[in-house]
């Protein structure tokens, strides 16, 4: 046999999967990976040069806001998304309703974080900064999804892509001004929000700014009833496993402690940010699968969506191992300790790694709309991560409250994954 066809005849690469997983989150991942970049030399600007209390509760923003943001995808972007299968008309209506709440819970964002960074005893004047950063990025985050549900993935992508700009350079006047205090890297992350509204296109806000007389709060009675109140106590509890120790040790232990453990989100950064933006990619493609019974192609999405998140941690181990191994000064400054900040790397990329495997099952629940039986799953994760991680942080301190979030993840993670499969027998 010629060698020609002995090729012709062989077996696809084993890259081919990998290939055609890179093409498909390469540009929907490219707005993500854009923001986070820019959040990691926020971050690295802010902890080189102001104090560990002042870092630390830049750091808290960072898990408040996207707590934020995770609460307006319960409450909007997934009923959104389940109005897809409405009559125009029907879902024109639920749209209305759905950006006139945006507007909302945008101002609530608002008060809610400057109200904790007050209780965190921050100054207030970044406090209220913050807070309206908070707000504008939570308000940019429906805008975002809303793009991705319209097919408009251009104009969700720019948005990032401004936001990041802007911030990158704010942050270069920063630091060439040797300007670096939290009240001006405050400003310059409101501002960065603030341009990031320009690609999202006057039709979108030609709709959110109708929607203030069209739409009508009180047909959200219903979504909320047979949605939203169980999603969102999903991301409530949700949050509670995933983020226990930034609560537990900001008010127990103070902003100081947390600026050690903050340094281990830095370092997971880019892994978290796309972990965070994908489920909103591919839940609208699992419920158009889901309604088309095209269980082939589902299985296929669940694969790939695994392989986009453990591939983005690969990459961000690697991007780690090498800043701690040749410029760990990069990174630390006096007060922190290699050794602990390794420790912290570690336990954190655990969580992330957990994380991966879990997220490809628990969007799955909610583009079959088990959203009950998530926030349960939720409910019980908390009480385990909250437990653990304040029994271990009284007894061992902040570092080993790490353990108590890594164990509520756990948990999660094999429950998500008991229930997808009890779905999937049903189906046959």
């Amino acid at each position: 046999m010629s060698l020609s066809l002995e090729l012709a005849e062989a077996p696809p690469s084993r890259l081919t999967p990998l290939l055609a997983t890179a093409r498909r989150y390469g540009l929907s991942a490219s707005g993500p990976v854009a923001t986070s970049g820019a959040h990691f030399l926020a971050s690295l600007l802010f902890v080189r040069s102001l104090p560990a209390s002042a870092f630390g509760l830049f750091s808290f923003v960072l898990v408040i806001v996207p707590f934020a943001m995770s609460m307006t995808g319960a409450m909007l972007i997934i009923p959104a998304t389940r109005a897809l299968t409405l009559p125009p008309q029907a879902r024109a209506q639920a749209m209305a309703c759905f950006l006139k709440m945006n507007l909302l819970l945008s101002a609530v964002t608002i008060f809610a974080v400057a109200g904790l960074l007050f209780i965190a005893h921050a100054a207030p004047l970044p406090a209220l900064l913050l807070g309206l950063f908070g707000g504008a990025l939570t308000f940019r985050w429906l805008a975002r999804c809303y793009a991705f549900i319209e097919g408009r993935l251009r104009n969700a992508i720019a948005s990032d892509v401004v936001y990041a700009a802007a911030l990158i350079c704010g942050l270069a006047v920063l630091a060439l001004s040797r300007h670096v205090t939290l009240p001006s890297g405050a400003g310059i992350l409101l501002l960065a929000a603030l341009a990031s509204f320009a690609p999202l296109g006057r039709k979108f806000f030609a709709e959110q700014f109708a929607a203030v007389s069209t739409g009508r709060l009180r047909h959200y009675g219903a979504t909320f009833r047979d949605v939203t109140r169980w999603s969102l106590l999903g991301v409530i509890f949700t949050e509670l496993t995933v983020n226990a120790h930034a609560y537990l040790v900001t008010f127990v232990a103070g902003s100081g402690p947390f600026a050690l453990l903050a340094l281990g989100m830095l370092l997971m950064r880019p892994a978290s940010l796309v972990q965070s933006a994908l489920p909103d990619l591919e839940r609208p493609v699992m419920t158009r699968q889901i309604a088309a019974r095209d269980w082939r192609g589902l299985a296929r999405t669940r694969k790939e969506f695994g392989a986009g998140l453990l591939a983005m941690l690969l990459a961000t181990l690697l991007l780690d191992a090498g800043l701690l191994t040749w410029f760990p000064r990069l990174i630390l400054k006096k007060g922190y300790s290699l050794h602990d900040v390794m420790i912290v790397a570690t336990i954190s990329a655990v969580i992330m790694a957990i994380r991966c495997l879990r997220a490809p099952p628990a969007v799955l629940l909610q583009a079959v709309g088990a959203f009950r039986q998530s926030a349960a799953i939720a409910l019980k994760t908390s009480v385990i991560s909250l437990l653990a991680t304040l029994i271990l942080l009284l007894a061992f301190g902040p570092i080993a409250s790490l353990g108590g979030v890594a164990l509520g993840e756990l948990a999660f993670l094999l429950y998500c994954r008991r229930l997808a499969s009890a779905w999937e027998a049903q189906r046959g």
